[in-house]
């Protein structure tokens, strides 16, 4: 399956248990307005978005601690291979910020919608 298919999938799926997150916290809350729905799917979006964001600087932070840099360096691995992991975590965190990043755009697209339904 083609990376940006398997992005878009997981996207909605994550957008759509988060949702569905909201929806039972509203119904356990009692909300009975749609503005209380539109503020729980913004707060929501908002969130995620925020967790993206961390994400990033916490692997920004990993990268640039020299105590990860002179680790990595003590093993077995020659240089490429040394390399290549830094490439492949560095990946890994900006593809789950941007994952991140469109589940929270989702949910507040949702909370823009809701009122005017």
């Amino acid at each position: 399956m083609p990376q940006i298919l398997k992005l878009l999938l997981l996207t909605l799926a994550a957008a759509c248990a988060i949702g569905a997150i909201v929806v039972g916290i509203g119904w356990l809350a009692q909300w009975q307005s749609a503005t209380q729905f539109s503020n729980g799917f913004f707060f929501a979006g908002s969130a995620v978005i925020v967790l993206g964001v961390l994400s990033i600087m916490g692997g920004y932070k990993m990268r640039a601690d020299f105590d990860v840099l002179y680790s990595q360096s003590a093993g077995d691995m020659n240089a490429l291979k040394r390399s290549q992991r830094r490439i492949a975590d560095t990946l890994q965190a900006y593809f789950a910020s941007v994952l991140l990043f469109l589940v929270g755009a989702i949910l507040i697209g949702f909370a823009i919608l809701i009122p005017n339904l």
